[in-house]
């Protein structure tokens, strides 16, 4: 049987161990690019994060949570392992399928408010509320409009909206960007053939207006002849000596000879 002072020894071993271990518990360092949420048993969430350095925590009383706050990037690729998902499917007003490759770059901006409303999850939050907003935003374009002009117009949208949403998580968006938009190839095909009888139409249109404008300046110039002579006739009417003006610009020195024949 293990005497009385073993027996004290092993407590005060194991006193000494134990307070060692809670001592050493109490430190947390936290590295460049990261934030430390503090939950404390007796008051409950610490609304400041612990900023990069070493930090001395309540032992036993307290639990903590690290977040990156470095720029983060979710992708909607296909095809790509490095991607969150595959491309975004939705459609747009005159119901065209647009499968959209996506990239939102964001960070956390108040790791608090992450975990107080999100938990731990908060990326599937975030792809969550994108995927949605990207659904609605398209259904307020026709698929021709996004087909060719309009693609930078619902860019916008979906950054202003999307940052909106997340910004009231304490997340910040850094920048969205739609990388590639792809069509069902039928549809394509048709906005293809109508651009090019839209083109065709606009170079006959062109073409009939030119010759318009080339028949006015003729009918102006004949009307301009017309009034010249017109006012020739007026003038030899009204005064018979200026046919011999008329001819003195015509025939020159060689008038009076012919007058004098």
């Amino acid at each position: 049987m293990p005497n009385k002072a073993f027996w004290i020894r092993s407590v005060l071993i194991g006193g000494i161990s134990l307070a060692a271990l809670t001592v050493f518990d109490a430190f947390r360092f936290v590295d460049n690019g990261q934030s430390l949420v503090v939950f404390s048993r007796l008051f409950g969430l610490q609304r400041t994060a612990l900023q990069p350095g070493f930090h001395v925590v309540p032992p036993l009383l307290t639990e903590t949570y690290a977040f990156d706050i470095k720029t983060r990037t979710l992708t909607w690729k296909d095809a790509d392992d490095t991607a969150y998902a595959p491309r975004l499917v939705s459609l747009s007003g005159d119901g065209q399928v647009i499968r959209m490759e996506l990239t939102l770059q964001y960070r956390i901006a108040d790791p608090v408010v992450v975990l107080d409303q999100l938990g731990d999850d908060y990326e599937e939050y975030i792809a969550a509320t994108s995927r949605s907003i990207v659904f609605t935003e398209t259904g307020g374009f026709s698929g021709q409009a996004l087909y060719s002009t309009d693609r930078v117009i619902l860019q916008s949208q979906l950054r202003e909206r999307i940052t909106t949403a997340l910004q009231e998580r304490g997340i910040a968006v850094q920048d969205l960007l739609i990388r590639d938009v792809q069509f069902d190839p039928d549809f394509i095909a048709a906005i293809e053939a109508k651009t090019i009888t839209e083109n065709q139409l606009a170079q006959k249109e062109f073409e009939i207006s030119q010759a318009r404008q080339d028949a006015r300046t003729v009918i102006s110039q004949a009307e301009a002849e017309a009034g010249q002579l017109k006012a020739k006739a007026d003038a030899l009417r009204r005064n018979p000596q200026y046919l011999n003006i008329i001819k003195a610009e015509v025939f020159g020195e060689t008038l009076d000879t012919l007058i004098t024949r």
